[in-house]
């Protein structure tokens, strides 16, 4: 059984107060959503529901249960709309490493666009014309222009 399409079903029929509106709110047969009704009953080894051909109630069992659920639903998709936005909107701190002139003219103006875009990015960037050791350094990126030194590093 899948708990969390028997939770959401089990709350929707709740909601609507009918096993066929939850069936059509959810864009599935009417008998799905009895099956994982009845299999999340089994599952938890308590009635949820009182049914009779004209009424549908909860059980003190279901009351309770409903409850939760309702906030546990909640919950995930409070964590799914933050999880979406956090693959769609930067945050975090990237750490830079960029030569003194190529970071005045160009690297500078564009932090100033992305912040203004993007404002909670932040930038931690060291202007220097030495070379770095990205990962002792702890730098996530570097700037810099000539042949590429380590073997292990990428170029673009």
């Amino acid at each position: 059984m899948d708990r969390f399409h028997a939770i959401a079903a089990f709350a929707k029929v709740v909601e609507t107060g009918s096993f066929a509106r939850a069936a059509e709110r959810l864009d599935v047969s009417v008998s799905s959503v009895s099956r994982l009704v009845a299999d999340l009953e089994a599952h938890l080894d308590a009635r949820l529901l009182n049914r009779t051909t004209r009424r549908l109630s909860l059980t003190e069992t279901g009351r309770a249960f409903h409850e939760r659920c309702v906030q546990l639903l909640a919950d995930l998709a409070e964590a799914e709309e933050s999880a979406g936005a956090g693959a769609v909107v930067p945050r975090g701190t990237l750490r830079v490493s960029c030569a003194v002139t190529f970071g005045a003219l160009y690297l500078a103006p564009a932090v100033g666009a992305f912040m203004a875009r993007y404002p909670e990015m932040r930038f931690d960037v060291e202007l220097s014309d030495r070379l770095v050791d990205l990962v002792d350094e702890g730098f996530d990126a570097a700037g810099r222009i000539g042949p590429i030194r380590g073997q292990n590093l990428v170029g673009r």
